[in-house]
């Protein structure tokens, strides 16, 4: 990791605290009209397979000439950029190649292509900003109409959110269901169903960005003579944050220790592996929190060392270099491992909440509306802060 240089600001160190114009889209439970995402690709589908997977951002503001609500289309797309860098590996520093392809969805779920690819600009007239944590647990039915079918699109919601006790949430995910005859990967809800539309959620299924940071990022750069990219760090990165919030959409976990309580996962204050993942060492976020504020508190900022920030001490007492995308601050932020990949390509191969050709049906998926999960249903939450 000698390739990056970091900037970090005190500032951030405050902030970060890890806790179609006004029109909602088409209700429609019937498939996309255009197959963007390649459902019936006769391409084979394993690890080779590139996935295209359709982004659809959902402006929610109220604010037409306020930026940071009313997000401008190049904004998103150079952030959608990015995260495409992130998940292709290997670009800032060794990670793997998740062979997945994110854009901006040409079409609506009618077949309309979108004046504004990738955007739905939606005049929000409830409270605002918007508290993310009632925002996708609302499972009255009544924010469904936000989303299009998860099914063809990956929905993502951009609005300012309110801050909470703890700190300022930079987003937040559903996490994904996962076929229960048809992949093994632990941790995740399972259901029996290959197919569930749009109608029998009870919840907005997708992934919340807090857009008062939309313009945050790190400063991004060529690094000519390694052949990779780097950037001046800085912990409330959009591209980071929008990346995170996907890998946990697509069924990864945190990379530190975490329990499961029934009101979702809270960070624990012990060292265990929690994430499925046997080649992302854990680590206790407590301890670890708990020396970083006393490091702060004692260090000169102009004595502050950012390899120290980034070093945790594993379960096992070995050090290392947070470089995780699903680890929090400070962490450079940027690595999948192989364990990863395998359970996010297992999520895209059998889940069926989201885009892309599945492995476990052999025809399209009109053919499917019969093993439909009738009820609403109602996945646990992940919270970046």
């Amino acid at each position: 990791m000698k390739n990056f240089v970091y900037f970090l600001g005190l500032a951030f160190i405050i902030l970060t605290s890890c806790k179609q114009e006004d029109t909602l889209g088409s209700n429609t439970t019937q498939s996309a009209a255009v197959d963007e995402d390649e459902d019936n690709t006769k391409a084979t589908i394993d690890d080779n397979y590139t996935y295209k997977l359709p982004i659809i951002f959902h402006v929610l503001y109220q604010d037409a000439n306020d930026q940071t609500q009313y997000v401008p289309v190049a904004r998103l797309q150079a952030i959608l950029n990015q995260v495409n860098e992130l998940y292709q590996g290997n670009v800032y520093g060794q990670s793997e190649n998740i062979n997945v392809k994110f854009f901006m969805a040409n079409y609506d779920e009618s077949g309309k292509k979108l004046a504004t690819p990738g955007v739905e600009y939606v005049h929000y007239t409830d409270t605002y900003p918007i508290d993310p944590n009632k925002f996708m647990n609302d499972n009255t039915g009544n924010k469904v109409k936000y989303i299009w079918d998860p099914n063809e699109y990956i929905n993502v919601m951009v609005y300012h959110f309110t801050k909470d006790k703890e700190g300022q949430t930079l987003g937040i995910s559903h996490m994904p269901y996962i076929v229960k005859s048809d992949s093994t990967i632990e941790g995740l809800e399972s259901t029996t169903s290959k197919y569930i539309s749009k109608s029998n959620l009870g919840y907005a299924y997708c992934s919340s960005v807090n857009s008062t940071y939309i313009n945050s990022e790190s400063t991004r750069y060529t690094l000519a003579d390694k052949g990779l990219r780097g950037y001046d760090y800085t912990s409330t990165d959009v591209t980071v944050t929008l990346a995170h919030e996907l890998g946990h959409y697509l069924g990864l976990f945190h990379a530190f220790a975490e329990n499961k309580t029934d009101s979702g996962y809270v960070t624990s204050d012990d060292c265990h592996d929690s994430d499925f993942c046997k080649d992302t060492p854990s680590y206790n976020r407590v301890a670890y929190n708990s020396w970083l504020s006393q490091y702060l508190t004692s260090t000169p900022s102009a004595n502050v060392d950012i390899y120290t920030l980034i070093s945790r001490t594993s379960c096992d007492q070995t050090k290392f270099d947070s470089e995780d995308i699903m680890d929090y601050s400070i962490s450079f932020s940027f690595k999948f491992t192989p364990d990863q990949k395998y359970r996010i390509r297992q999520v895209l191969y059998y889940s069926p909440l989201t885009p892309g050709p599945k492995k476990n049906r052999t025809s399209s998926r009109a053919s499917d509306f019969d093993t439909i999960t009738h009820g609403k249903l109602d996945l646990p939450i992940r919270t970046m802060k």
